[in-house]
C-alpha cells in the first residue's frame, strides 16, 4: 500500500461521525430491504396511508429511543449491582450512559437498527389490528382448544397448572414476570443493536426477529385468527372451559393485582372501538416465540444471560397459559416457527456478514478515531 493510500485511510478515519454512520447504514441494507417488502405488503393489503404511517412511526421512534436508554440503564445497573459495586453508582450510571450517547462507533451500529425498528413496529401494529377483520372474526379458538386437549391427554393445560399455581401470591409473581417480557425484549435488542461486534450472530438474531414478527405476528396471525382463552365467551363460544380460570383470576385480583385482567379489558374495548388500543391475537404466541429467540441468541452472550433468559423462557410459557392469554399450542407453533427461521437465517447471515459493507463497518469501528476540533 502506498503512502497516499495510508494518508487517505487516516483522513477517512478522522473524518467524523458522518462517514462512519453512512457505512453503518449501508451495512444494514438487508434489514432495510425487508422493511421495504413489509411496507409494500402493508400498502397492498391494508391500503396504508403514508401520512398516518409517518405520524405513527414518529411515535414509535420516541418510544424506541426511550426504551433503549432505559434498557441500557437496566443492563448497566445489573452489572454494577452484581459485579463492580462502585461507591457512587448513580454517578457511574450517568457517566456510562453519557459515554454511550457520545460513542460514535456504537451509534453507527445502533442507529440503523432504530431506523429499522420504527417502521417495522408501525407496520406490525397495523397488521395486528386487522387480525379478526380479514377473516370476519376469530375462527380458530375452538380448534386450538381441541388441539390443547388432544396434546395434553384430554386435560387443558391450565387445569394441569392450577393446583400448583392457583394461589394469589403465585399468580401475582407470574404476572410480574410476564410483564417483564417487554423489558427483556428491549434489553436483548439494545445489547445487540449497539454492540461493537456487529457479527453474523447479531445479523442472524435481527433477521430472525424481523421474519418472526412479520410472518408469525402478521401472516400467520391473520390466517389462524384466534383471540385466546380470556376472550372465549366474549367471542361467542360456549360452553367456556376457561371460565373457572377467569373466575379464579378475578378472585385473586381482589387480594393482589392481576394486571393481565385490565390489559385484556383494554384490548377488548379497543377491539370494539371504545379505546385506541387494538390488536387481539393469540396464534402464534409472539411472547413465547420471541422468548425462545432470546434464549437461542443468549448462548452467544455469556453464561448468566443464558441462565436468566432460560428462566424467563419457562416463566413466559407458564404465564401465557395461567393468565389466560394463550392456548399451549400457540406457544408450540411459535417455537417451531422460531427454530425454523433461526436455522434458516444462519447461512443468510453468514453470507451477508461477508459482504463488503459489513466488512467495511467492522474495519471502520476498529480503526475509528474521532475527529479532533479545529481549534
Amino acid at each position: 500500500m502506498s503512502l497516499s493510500d495510508n494518508t487517505a485511510g487516516l483522513a477517512e478515519q478522522r473524518s467524523g461521525f458522518g462517514p462512519l454512520a453512512r457505512i453503518g447504514f449501508r451495512a444494514h441494507g438487508l434489514f432495510f430491504a425487508l422493511i421495504a417488502v413489509y411496507y409494500a405488503a402493508d400498502v397492498y393489503f391494508l391500503r396504508a396511508e403514508p401520512l398516518g404511517f409517518l405520524l405513527t412511526m414518529a411515535g414509535s421512534i420516541l418510544v424506541g429511543v426511550a426504551m433503549i436508554f432505559f434498557s441500557v440503564f437496566l443492563i448497566r445497573f445489573a452489572q454494577l449491582a452484581t459485579g463492580e459495586q462502585p461507591d457512587q453508582p448513580i454517578k457511574v450510571l450517568a457517566r456510562d450512559i453519557w459515554a454511550l450517547m457520545r460513542d460514535h462507533r456504537r451509534l453507527a451500529v445502533g442507529l440503523p437498527m432504530i431506523a429499522v425498528l420504527a417502521p417495522f413496529m408501525t407496520i406490525y401494529g397495523e397488521f395486528k389490528a386487522t387480525v379478526s377483520e380479514v377473516n370476519g372474526g376469530f375462527l380458530w379458538d375452538k380448534t386450538f382448544d381441541t388441539w390443547d386437549r388432544l396434546v395434553h391427554f384430554g386435560t387443558l393445560p391450565w387445569e394441569w397448572l392450577q393446583p400448583v399455581l392457583g394461589y394469589a401470591p403465585v399468580t401475582f409473581l407470574i404476572n410480574i414476570s410476564y410483564n417483564f417480557w417487554f423489558f427483556a425484549m428491549w434489553m436483548v435488542w439494545s445489547a445487540l443493536a449497539f454492540t461493537l461486534r456487529p457479527d453474523a450472530t447479531r445479523t442472524r438474531f435481527f433477521l430472525t426477529f424481523l421474519l418472526l414478527w412479520s410472518i408469525g405476528g402478521s401472516a400467520m396471525a391473520i390466517g389462524l385468527s384466534s383471540a385466546g382463552p380470556a376472550y372465549y365467551t366474549r367471542i361467542g363460544l360456549s360452553p367456556d372451559p376457561y371460565q373457572p380460570l377467569m373466575t379464579y383470576l378475578h378472585a385473586a385480583n381482589e387480594f393482589l393485582p392481576v394486571w393481565a385482567l385490565n390489559t385484556q379489558d383494554v384490548l377488548w374495548n379497543g377491539f370494539n372501538g371504545r379505546t385506541v388500543a387494538d390488536g387481539i391475537s393469540a396464534m402464534p404466541s409472539m411472547h413465547n416465540a420471541s422468548s425462545l429467540l432470546f434464549l437461542l441468541v443468549a448462548r452467544h452472550l455469556g453464561k448468566w444471560p443464558f441462565r436468566l433468559l432460560a428462566i424467563h423462557f419457562v416463566l413466559i410459557f407458564i404465564g401465557s397459559i395461567h393468565l389466560a392469554w394463550h392456548y399451549a399450542v400457540d406457544a408450540y407453533i411459535g417455537w417451531a416457527l422460531t427454530l425454523l427461521l433461526w436455522f434458516a437465517a444462519k447461512p443468510v447471515a453468514e453470507w451477508w456478514d461477508q459482504r463488503p459493507a459489513c466488512i467495511e463497518l467492522r474495519r471502520a469501528i476498529e480503526n475509528y478515531q474521532p475527529q479532533k476540533p479545529a481549534i
